[in-house]
Protein backbone atom coordinates (compact mmCIF):
# COMPACT_ATOMS: atom_id res chain seq x y z
CA UNK A 1 0.00 0.00 0.00
CA UNK A 2 1.03 3.26 -0.73
CA UNK A 3 1.46 5.94 2.15
CA UNK A 4 0.21 9.52 1.48
CA UNK A 5 1.86 10.97 4.42
CA UNK A 6 4.87 10.04 5.64
CA UNK A 7 5.63 9.78 9.60
CA UNK A 8 7.59 13.10 10.06
CA UNK A 9 4.37 14.93 8.03
CA UNK A 10 2.12 13.37 10.84
CA UNK A 11 4.06 14.24 13.51
CA UNK A 12 4.97 17.70 12.26
CA UNK A 13 0.83 18.36 11.61
CA UNK A 14 0.26 16.86 14.94
CA UNK A 15 3.15 19.30 16.57
CA UNK A 16 1.59 22.43 15.25
CA UNK A 17 -1.78 21.55 16.04
CA UNK A 18 -0.83 20.44 19.73
CA UNK A 19 0.83 24.08 19.63
CA UNK A 20 -2.39 26.04 17.88
CA UNK A 21 -4.55 24.36 20.51
CA UNK A 22 -2.90 24.90 23.06
CA UNK A 23 -2.51 28.28 23.04
CA UNK A 24 -5.92 28.81 22.11
CA UNK A 25 -6.79 26.89 24.78
CA UNK A 26 -4.58 28.21 27.63
CA UNK A 27 -5.96 31.76 26.28
CA UNK A 28 -9.88 30.36 26.59
CA UNK A 29 -9.04 29.22 29.82
CA UNK A 30 -8.10 32.46 31.09
CA UNK A 31 -11.01 34.04 29.37
CA UNK A 32 -13.16 31.97 30.92
CA UNK A 33 -11.34 31.81 34.35
CA UNK A 34 -11.80 35.49 34.23
CA UNK A 35 -15.65 35.62 32.65
CA UNK A 36 -16.58 33.77 35.83
CA UNK A 37 -17.11 30.73 33.82
CA UNK A 38 -14.58 28.70 35.16
CA UNK A 39 -14.30 28.64 39.13
CA UNK A 40 -11.94 27.68 41.66
CA UNK A 41 -14.32 26.46 43.75
CA UNK A 42 -15.34 23.52 41.10
CA UNK A 43 -12.43 20.77 41.96
CA UNK A 44 -11.65 18.65 38.80
CA UNK A 45 -9.25 16.11 41.00
CA UNK A 46 -9.16 15.87 45.14
CA UNK A 47 -9.12 20.13 46.25
CA UNK A 48 -7.41 20.73 43.13
CA UNK A 49 -9.42 23.49 40.63
CA UNK A 50 -8.64 22.99 37.29
CA UNK A 51 -5.15 25.78 35.92
CA UNK A 52 -3.89 26.23 32.66
CA UNK A 53 -1.33 23.56 32.97
CA UNK A 54 -3.75 20.35 32.73
CA UNK A 55 -5.54 22.35 30.19
CA UNK A 56 -1.96 22.55 28.06
CA UNK A 57 -1.57 18.83 28.71
CA UNK A 58 -4.49 17.81 27.64
CA UNK A 59 -4.44 19.86 24.32
CA UNK A 60 -1.28 18.61 23.69
CA UNK A 61 -0.36 14.64 24.48
CA UNK A 62 -3.79 13.59 23.20
CA UNK A 63 -3.17 15.78 19.87
CA UNK A 64 0.05 13.64 19.44
CA UNK A 65 -0.93 10.55 19.94
CA UNK A 66 -4.07 11.46 17.51
CA UNK A 67 -1.51 12.23 14.81
CA UNK A 68 0.14 8.99 15.06
CA UNK A 69 -3.40 7.28 14.94
CA UNK A 70 -3.51 8.96 11.79
CA UNK A 71 -0.47 8.00 10.35
CA UNK A 72 -1.72 4.14 11.25
CA UNK A 73 -4.70 4.86 9.06
CA UNK A 74 -3.25 6.59 6.19
CA UNK A 75 -0.94 3.86 5.69
CA UNK A 76 -3.46 0.91 6.25
CA UNK A 77 -6.79 2.42 4.19
CA UNK A 78 -6.82 3.97 0.99
CA UNK A 79 -9.59 7.05 2.88
CA UNK A 80 -7.18 7.63 6.04
CA UNK A 81 -7.93 11.29 6.13
CA UNK A 82 -11.68 10.81 5.89
CA UNK A 83 -11.84 7.67 7.90
CA UNK A 84 -9.72 9.74 10.96
CA UNK A 85 -11.99 12.68 10.05
CA UNK A 86 -15.01 10.46 10.97
CA UNK A 87 -13.41 8.98 14.22
CA UNK A 88 -11.99 12.49 15.36
CA UNK A 89 -15.67 13.93 15.01
CA UNK A 90 -17.36 10.99 16.92
CA UNK A 91 -14.64 11.33 19.55
CA UNK A 92 -15.34 14.76 19.77
CA UNK A 93 -19.20 14.30 20.30
CA UNK A 94 -18.42 11.43 22.50
CA UNK A 95 -15.56 13.97 24.99
CA UNK A 96 -18.95 16.13 25.28
CA UNK A 97 -20.15 13.61 27.82
CA UNK A 98 -16.69 14.01 29.97
CA UNK A 99 -17.30 17.15 31.87
CA UNK A 100 -21.17 17.01 32.60
CA UNK A 101 -20.42 13.42 34.42
CA UNK A 102 -17.23 13.02 35.39
CA UNK A 103 -16.89 16.22 37.18
CA UNK A 104 -19.32 16.46 40.47
CA UNK A 105 -21.17 19.76 40.85
CA UNK A 106 -20.50 21.10 37.31
CA UNK A 107 -22.28 23.96 36.48
CA UNK A 108 -23.56 23.90 32.53
CA UNK A 109 -21.19 27.08 31.80
CA UNK A 110 -17.88 25.21 32.70
CA UNK A 111 -19.33 22.63 31.33
CA UNK A 112 -19.52 24.22 28.03
CA UNK A 113 -16.15 25.69 28.32
CA UNK A 114 -14.14 22.67 28.73
CA UNK A 115 -15.91 21.39 25.86
CA UNK A 116 -15.32 24.57 23.76
CA UNK A 117 -11.71 23.54 24.06
CA UNK A 118 -12.73 20.36 22.77
CA UNK A 119 -13.62 21.34 19.97
CA UNK A 120 -10.49 23.82 19.91
CA UNK A 121 -7.95 20.84 19.86
CA UNK A 122 -10.18 19.04 17.12
CA UNK A 123 -10.49 21.84 14.58
CA UNK A 124 -6.38 22.46 14.88
CA UNK A 125 -5.87 18.76 14.49
CA UNK A 126 -7.90 18.29 11.52
CA UNK A 127 -7.02 21.64 10.03
CA UNK A 128 -3.34 20.68 9.97
CA UNK A 129 -3.77 16.83 9.06
CA UNK A 130 -6.08 17.98 5.89
CA UNK A 131 -3.13 20.51 5.16
CA UNK A 132 -0.48 17.14 5.59
CA UNK A 133 -2.73 15.42 3.79
CA UNK A 134 -2.94 17.64 0.21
Amino acid sequence: MKTKVDFKQSITAGFKAAGVGSILNAILFFIFHQAGIIVDTIFIQPEQSLTVFPIVMASIIPTLIASMVFFLIEKFTQNGFKIFRILSILLLLLSFINPFMGIPGVSIGYAVALNVMHVTVVVALLYFIGKASK
